[in-house]
């Protein structure tokens, strides 16, 4: 669309164009991550079903309902690595990059091209080679939606309408003048919005990813995920490695230690649970449910320098 030349001023934004997934063939730009899953199946070969883990945001079985594709669910270990049972020839198993340390190579190479990888939360890992994967940057900057499709082919059928996100972005201004309590409900707002049909994506999302440094962001991840790890890697019931090979979404911390979720946020500290529905879905007992009580997402994204790190570390250990 050509904007016309002079006039009134917008939003000033740099142009840094680094983020890591340039749109092509088959690199499609959606409204969110779940019609960017949505995407990948309608350019798939219909599968007979789709296993899908038991720890995921139950938004996931959005696009398989939409399309009418049973789904089928399965545990994982721990160490959030996945138990599948035997897979069939004309079945899809969806893998989770969980916050970005997962190995999922292994698995996917026994799958043979029967899985699709949900990197909603690893949107720094690329995707391995041959195996779709879909991305939600939004978790990791200051965009209100969008959504990335990535495969080892064509994607041809994209939907046709284009999104409009300016007035769910609202929040990421209102959270700059009055605070995050204050944005709260519009962020939340903007949240059930996603759930709409598939659309490509705004063009407010694309001017602001492109404004938005990602070279920078996850050098500074992997500094804070560092100071983190440190401090912390003893405690962590959960294995992460000293470096990870890509930037992560946060640092989950598993622990022992009572009542830290509580206390943290008492100190203002933001931690989402991985996730609600889990726990109502789930028995008490299950490692799943053990999860979603206990995984704390410790904050680590470019917000924050190693001295907000240090206090974070001082609020756990006391």
């Amino acid at each position: 669309m050509q904007d016309m030349m002079g006039g009134f001023f917008g939003l000033e934004l740099p142009e840094y164009g680094n983020f890591p997934y340039p749109e092509g063939a088959g690199c499609a730009y959606l409204s969110s991550g779940r019609a960017a899953f949505e995407c990948l199946l309608r350019n798939m070969p219909r599968p007979g079903c789709i296993l899908v883990p038991q720890f995921i945001c139950n938004t996931v079985l959005e696009a398989p309902a939409r399309l009418g594709i049973p789904v089928k669910r399965y545990n994982c270990t721990e160490q959030l690595t996945p138990i599948l049972p035997e897979v069939g020839e004309n079945e899809l198993v969806l893998l989770v990059n969980y916050f970005g340390f997962s190995h999922l190579a292994g698995v996917a190479a026994e799958l043979q091209g029967r899985c699709v990888v949900d990197a909603t939360t690893a949107l720094y890992s690329p995707p391995l080679q041959g195996v779709p994967t879909f991305y939600s940057p939004r978790k990791f900057c200051g965009v209100a939606d969008g959504g990335v499709a990535c495969a080892p082919f064509p994607l041809v059928h994209l939907p046709e309408e284009e999104s409009r996100s300016a007035a769910s972005s609202l929040y990421l201004l209102d959270r700059v003048e009055c605070g995050a309590e204050s944005a709260l409900p519009a962020s939340e707002a903007a949240e059930q919005a996603l759930s709409a049909p598939p659309r490509r994506m705004s063009p407010l999302t694309r001017r602001l990813l492109r404004s938005i440094d990602f070279r920078a962001a996850a050098t500074r991840r992997m500094e804070n995920y560092a100071t983190l790890h440190a401090a912390l890697g003893e405690i962590n019931h959960l294995q992460l490695p000293e470096a990870p090979a890509h930037a992560p979404m946060c640092y989950p911390l598993v622990s022992g230690i009572p009542g830290l979720r509580d206390t943290l946020i008492d100190a203002g500290i933001a931690l989402p649970l991985y996730w609600p529905e889990v726990i109502d879905a789930t028995d008490a007992g299950s490692t799943e449910n053990r999860l979603a009580h206990r995984l704390l997402p410790l904050p680590l994204d470019q917000r924050y320098t190693k001295t907000d790190m240090e206090q974070l570390i001082r609020l756990i250990l006391g």
